[in-house]
């Protein structure tokens, strides 16, 4: 069976309430009967101090106990004067605030009444003991569970007094008072579960709403419908979250136009070639065109333009699936540039381009993977070749700057608006004609470049040339171990 949230909140909170009030009524039951006992055995506590000082000094005036045990009236007006003193000084601490004033010199209040109580009046409990604890005036109804008090003359114990605790229970109304108090605590359990039960289904759906929105969010997201906004105005973490949701659709909204984008023009730089290859073969085959060695070559140059797409497709693919794999050893920059320079020469000089190197003097060494170094310079060499204006210029420098190794191409042309610069290494922004022209066709040379350099802890970035094109700077961590060349 499947439970929701806002159900198990609900069985959370009536748990909780059922809990709580099992406790307060159990913890209200015995703790409202141990006060109630502790009060009347409290007031016997203050009579017991009292009586003490008062024994205390009636033995220092007497020198015995007999004045006592052979005056029985004697010890009882004693024991009730001091208990009616204590007893009366206490309610009217009591009534301290009410109109009522009770009058402790009153006779009719001080005079000690005929109670009939189950314990017995505290003077019926009261025992007198000497200094070994032994009984020189026994209480008229004895309880083991007893209170002592020592009687005390100049620092020596006299006497003991004995008093029986009083058991509550044994009280006529204790059951009364305590039934009619548990029955207000169920009406009060009662209506406070029904309002707590209703409070809580309303917080339930309260708190359960925006998750329902989110779950509807990210069923929206989940069907590509990015343009579903979650509102929610909860102003805590909830709605952060929601927030989090509505700029993952924007993105993902902005991410899916330039895939679709890019997969035109991935489409489109896939036909142009392909178009004039069939063009181009079927001429052949009709006998409407030759197949010499200006032809050949215009193949020739068409399935190599198709091949290089179809390799950094390749490229990339494998890199979003398992990541760049970068074979590091000591490489020495100069000779690998030179290299490559070289292997381009000629085509360079096929197109009028005039190549130009400049190298620093110190001998500049990282630790990277020349094949993939070797793959930056082939992207962008390829690059010059197909969109600079010929005749034209490339200037390849290399010199080293606080602590990296600094590679700059730079072109004679044409140049790139300075808005355009920032997106030439993102593989989906390549909508615009001028930037097609100037990042391979569909954006994937120099992307794979920037994966190749980043993979190295290195940056590359495009600026405007100081000669009217593009520049290209890629920046590379030194090796930390000296060489000489």
């Amino acid at each position: 069976m499947k439970f929701k949230l806002i159900h198990k909140l609900l069985l959370a909170n009536a748990g909780i309430i059922l809990s709580l009030t099992m406790a307060f009524v159990s913890l209200s039951y015995f703790i409202s009967q141990s006060l109630y006992s502790n009060a009347l055995n409290g007031i016997d506590s203050d009579v017991l101090e009292h009586l003490s000082e008062e024994l205390s000094a009636q033995y220092n005036k007497n020198g015995s106990w007999d004045f006592y045990i052979n005056d029985h009236a004697k010890w009882k007006k004693t024991v009730d004067d001091q208990f009616f003193a204590v007893f009366f000084s206490l309610m009217k601490t009591i009534d301290a605030h009410t109109d009522k004033k009770i009058n402790p010199s009153s006779p009719d209040q001080i005079e000690n009444p005929k109670w009939e109580l189950p314990f017995g009046t505290f003077f019926q409990r009261l025992s007198l003991l000497d200094a070994n604890k032994n009984p020189l005036i026994e209480a008229e109804i004895l309880n083991a569970d007893a209170s002592y008090q020592k009687i005390k003359l100049n620092g020596k114990v006299i006497g003991w007094l004995r008093t029986g605790k009083i058991n509550v229970d044994m009280l006529p109304l204790q059951q009364y008072f305590f039934d009619q108090q548990l029955n207000i605590v169920y009406w009060a359990v009662i209506i406070g579960g029904i309002a707590s039960t209703l409070l809580s289904f309303l917080l339930s759906r309260h708190f359960t709403f925006p998750i329902r929105e989110l779950i509807n969010g990210a069923q929206q997201i989940s069907r590509r419908n990015f343009k579903h906004v979650i509102k929610i105005s909860t102003h805590d973490e909830l709605q952060e979250l929601a927030q989090s949701f509505n700029s993952i659709s924007t993105e993902l909204e902005f991410y899916q136009t330039q895939q679709k984008a890019w997969l035109m023009d991935v489409s489109h730089e896939l036909k142009a070639p392909l178009t004039l290859l069939v063009g181009e073969i079927f001429a052949i085959c009709d006998n409407l065109s030759k197949c010499d060695e200006s032809t050949a070559s215009f193949l020739q140059n068409e399935v190599n333009h198709i091949k290089r797409m179809a390799d950094d497709l390749y490229h990339l693919c494998e890199i979003d699936r398992k990541g760049l794999q970068i074979n590091r050893k000591l490489i020495a920059l100069k000779p690998l540039i030179e290299n490559q320079a070289k292997r381009y020469q000629s085509k360079f000089k096929n197109n009028q381009i005039i190549l130009n190197e400049h190298y620093d003097a110190h001998f500049i060494q990282i630790n990277g993977d020349g094949d993939r170094l070797t793959q930056v310079l082939d992207n962008i060499f390829e690059n010059s070749l197909r969109y600079m204006d010929s005749p034209g210029e490339l200037w390849v420098r290399l010199e080293q700057i606080d602590g990296q190794a600094l590679l700059e191409l730079e072109d004679s042309g044409p140049g790139v608006p300075d808005d355009l610069l920032p997106k030439l290494f993102d593989r989906y922004y390549s909508t615009s004609a001028d930037l097609r022209k100037v990042s391979g066709g569909a954006g994937l040379g120099l992307a794979i470049c920037k994966e190749i350099i980043n993979a190295h802890k290195g940056e590359i970035s495009a600026i405007s040339g100081t000669r009217g094109g593009l520049c290209l700077r890629i920046l590379l961590p030194l090796c930390l171990e000296e060489s000489h060349e």
